[in-house]
């Protein structure tokens, strides 16, 4: 699933293009668009802002209506020049939005819904989003208050759910906890709010850098760039050299990499 980078990055591509400029073209595919008549709706609209809260990609109108957009696994936006020629099968494509020269594309994506502006805004599924670790400002007291609501609850499994913060995934989860020194199995009635600030700062600045480069880098060499302790089971810690561990964690059994040594409880 993307990390919530991936989406503040296309959030601003797709801005670049489309915002305060009228679609003139739109083109939808898929049962929910056509039966929400998508495509009469948006053509001929406005595009007043394009916006990511956590890991959701939202496009607003004039014409009231609002673009909801969730990548999950295989969803992406790409944008096109006006007869460039698309990187990937046009069968994979469920909604164009033409402006001017450019094309915004999204292919397979999952969950892209069209709804009145005033209704997706009020919907459960943006308003329970906890504090998105992308947006300035932050609130840190109420990450910390939703982080503590349940005290039984592990550390490396609390910081993905989104209700909690938006916009951490599993690749900045383990990033994010190894650099701030932090053990992601240690129960939040034991983690201290200097450690969940910590970890929350780390996370943003490490995020921002990936909204910049495009890629999920956090670790800049000696060697080839990479992540520190992500998808890196079994070599060795590149600060200790202690052998870095994986296992399956919280109810959706996301894998959670970390170093025993340099994130000792």
């Amino acid at each position: 699933m993307p990390e919530g980078h991936t989406i503040h990055r296309a959030a601003r591509r797709l801005a670049s293009v489309l915002k305060d400029r009228r679609l003139e073209r739109v083109e939808v595919r898929g049962q929910h668009l056509v039966a929400a008549k998508a495509e009469q709706r948006l053509r001929g609209a406005t595009v007043t802002d394009v916006e990511a809260r956590g890991k959701h990609l939202l496009v607003h109108t004039d014409a009231g209506w609002s673009i909801h957009s969730h990548l999950r696994m295989d969803g992406v936006w790409h944008l096109y020049r006006r007869g460039e020629r698309w990187r990937k099968s046009r069968r994979r494509a469920w909604l164009v939005l033409g402006a001017g020269e450019w094309d915004a594309v999204n292919f397979d994506g999952p969950i892209l819904e069209i709804h009145p502006t005033d209704e997706l805004l009020r919907s459960r599924v943006l308003t329970e989003l906890g504090p998105d670790v992308l947006v300035d400002p932050f609130d840190d007291d109420e990450y910390v208050r939703r982080m503590r609501r349940d005290s039984d609850r592990e550390l490396g499994d609390a910081i993905m759910d989104q209700r909690n913060i938006a916009g951490i995934g599993n690749i900045y989860k383990a990033e994010s906890l190894f650099l701030a020194k932090v053990d992601p199995w240690r129960r939040m009635r034991d983690v201290s709010e200097e450690q969940l600030l910590e970890t929350r700062h780390v996370a943003t600045r490490i995020m921002q850098d990936g909204v910049l480069d495009a890629r999920a880098i956090t670790f800049n060499g000696p060697g080839p760039p990479g992540q520190w302790v992500y998808g890196r089971a079994g070599k060795a810690c590149r600060r200790c050299g202690t052998q870095i561990q994986a296992r399956a964690q919280g109810e959706n059994q996301r894998t959670t990499y970390w170093c025993p040594t340099c994130q000792a409880p």
